[in-house]
């Protein structure tokens, strides 16, 4: 047909030579006769089947057409190509307009990019009518490359659901066409960043595994199926790798979701701390599944409390808070009590709960002092025991291990008027001062003793009792007053047994002789002058001395004890 055609377009050129010399008649004889003009175009080299990407042969060729199909040979006008009917979605390449040449446009480097069967092409110009080419098709290229044909997939942690956890991957030329393995098929491998556990499976059922993630494109085919489970939520990436020298695809990031909430985890721990201080950064504790992965979703209510309590401390705070995106957060937490080896458990109905790791408490500012070894009843005279202990503590009681302090203590209630001896001053170790030889003089009961440390806050101690030591003499507790000679000494004369520090040894029922010692008028003492102590005093209630004087005296004597003497 296109030599018919050249045939005729030869014909065409002569029969217009020869009108171009006849025109001037011609106008003359019949205005109403015209050259041929051109109508449309029409293909005269049909495309023809090819390979993606190669260029189609033999070059395609367009004529500018007169109504009857006669190239005009004049013509120069512009032919423009493109796809009329795409079955795969395919790209036209190459020069798509080309400026005919004695009527004709050769486009001798289209391509097509994308494998399918029925292609046709279009070709236009302006103001002419277009034309349509037969069919044609587009066959795959060489394999040149894998590829995935799923898009990023949402896995939950540690499950196998069928298709949801397929990723498909495909053989591939240059341009994306699928193309089949050859003979023995394709080795593939597949591995993933994750930092869990990662099962690979050949079947949507997950029961035969693909080892460490070996697969095979089997021959005559060009895709595989390959099925993923993963226990960490995140987003890994796949990776394909092959054995036969073609391009790997791009790792592809992947979505692992948390599985149902199991249980609470500490995420982040408690830190050892100040007493009384908030325990900082804020603890956080997590809804999570069974691998671990903290369930996003979930708003539960999650209550924490001291575990291991070594200090016997108080937890202070909002201890109950409402999970956010699966995480709650502890932001005020405190302990009073200093200790090492805490720990905080976390709580949530329906949940198995959790224990943190251990944390000290520690003690803070010195604030005050404290006895922490009161002092105890004790004989006069004679050390405290056990020794006196005052502590340098914090606010909430805690001592301050730290502090060396001087720390002084005194007598505060004094019932017996007693004086405090021994080392009243004592440096703190380990913020502790201890006062091993403190002794009171004086019976009493309800001493107290109190502690000073500028600028701390004193302290005051529990009430405790002195009593008597041994007895070890008499004296006259109630003396003898001017009378008359013959009458009764009044008020009755008393006198006591006593320890070394002159104090009333009440337990003593010792007898008592009393007699005149200086006896300045030569008198002679009458009534009863030896008397049993009672409650350690002896009372004589009927004394008196029958001749006058001046700067008379009384002695009081007592078996094994040292005598007294009265006032003049």
């Amino acid at each position: 047909m296109g030599e018919n055609t050249r045939a005729r377009g030869g014909s065409v050129a002569v029969a217009s030579a020869r009108l171009l010399k006849l025109l001037p008649l011609l106008v003359c004889l019949s205005p109403a006769v015209a050259l041929a003009q051109a109508t449309r175009v029409g293909f005269l080299t049909q495309p023809s089947t090819s390979t993606a990407g190669v260029s189609i042969s033999p070059a395609v060729r367009v004529a500018i057409q007169d109504p009857v199909g006669t190239t005009v040979t004049t013509s120069t006008a512009p032919v423009t190509l493109a796809i009329s009917t795409n079955p795969g979605g395919g790209t036209l390449s190459g020069t798509l307009t080309v400026n005919a040449v004695a009527g004709i446009a050769t486009f001798s480097n289209l391509s097509i990019d994308k494998v399918g069967t029925g292609y046709r092409l279009q070709a236009t110009s302006p103001g002419l009518s277009s034309a349509t080419s037969i069919t044609f098709n587009i066959n795959a290229a060489a394999a040149n490359k894998l590829a995935f044909t799923t898009p990023t997939r949402s896995f939950t942690a540690g499950q196998c659901a069928g298709a949801a956890s397929v990723i498909t991957v495909q053989l591939q030329d240059a341009f994306g066409n699928a193309v089949a393995a050859g003979a023995g098929g394709l080795a593939i491998t597949a591995s993933s960043t994750s930092t869990g556990t990662v099962n690979w499976y050949t079947d949507a059922t997950c029961t035969t595994s693909a080892g460490a993630g070996a697969f095979t494109i089997a021959a005559g085919t060009n895709t595989r199926d390959i099925y993923y489970t993963d226990t960490k939520a995140g987003t890994p990436s796949i990776s394909l790798t092959n054995g036969s020298g073609l391009t790997n695809p791009a790792p592809q990031a992947q979505t692992v979701t948390a599985f149902t909430a199991n249980r609470v985890s500490f995420i982040v721990q408690p830190a050892s701390t100040t007493a009384g201080s908030p325990i900082n950064p804020a603890v956080q504790v997590a809804v999570q599944d069974q691998y671990n992965n903290t369930v996003t979703s979930s708003t539960a209510s999650i209550t924490v409390a001291i575990g291991t309590n070594p200090g016997g401390g108080t937890l202070s705070g909002t201890t109950t808070v409402a999970a956010v995106a699966g995480v709650a957060s502890f932001s005020d937490l405190s302990i009073d009590k200093a200790g090492t080896g805490y720990t905080l458990t976390g709580a949530s109905a329906g949940l198995t709960g959790a224990t943190s790791t251990a944390f000290n408490i520690n003690p803070g500012a010195a604030s005050r002092l404290a006895f922490t070894t009161q002092p105890t009843s004790a004989t006069a005279g004679v050390s405290l025991s056990p020794a006196v202990h005052v502590t340098v503590q914090d606010a909430f009681g805690n001592t301050v291990t730290s502090s060396t302090a001087s720390i002084t203590v005194a007598i505060g209630t004094n019932p017996g008027g007693g004086a405090l001896s021994g080392t009243t001053t004592v440096a703190a170790v380990a913020g502790v001062a201890t006062f091993s030889n403190l002794s009171v003089d004086k019976a009493g009961t309800g001493y107290t003793l109190t502690a000073a440390s500028s600028p701390l806050t004193g302290a005051t101690s529990s009430t405790f009792n002195i009593t008597a030591a041994a007895a070890a003499k008499v004296a006259f507790t109630v003396q003898p007053t001017n009378a008359t000679a013959g009458v009764s000494i009044s008020p009755a004369v008393q006198v006591a047994v006593q320890d070394a520090f002159g104090n009333t040894v009440t337990g003593s029922t010792a007898s008592i002789t009393v007699a005149i010692g200086s006896n300045p008028g030569g008198g002679t003492l009458s009534g009863t002058t030896t008397a049993s102590a009672s409650g350690g005093v002896a009372t004589f209630s009927n004394l008196s001395i029958d001749k006058a004087g001046t700067g008379y005296t009384l002695s009081a004597t007592s078996s094994g004890l040292t005598g007294g003497t009265s006032a003049g």
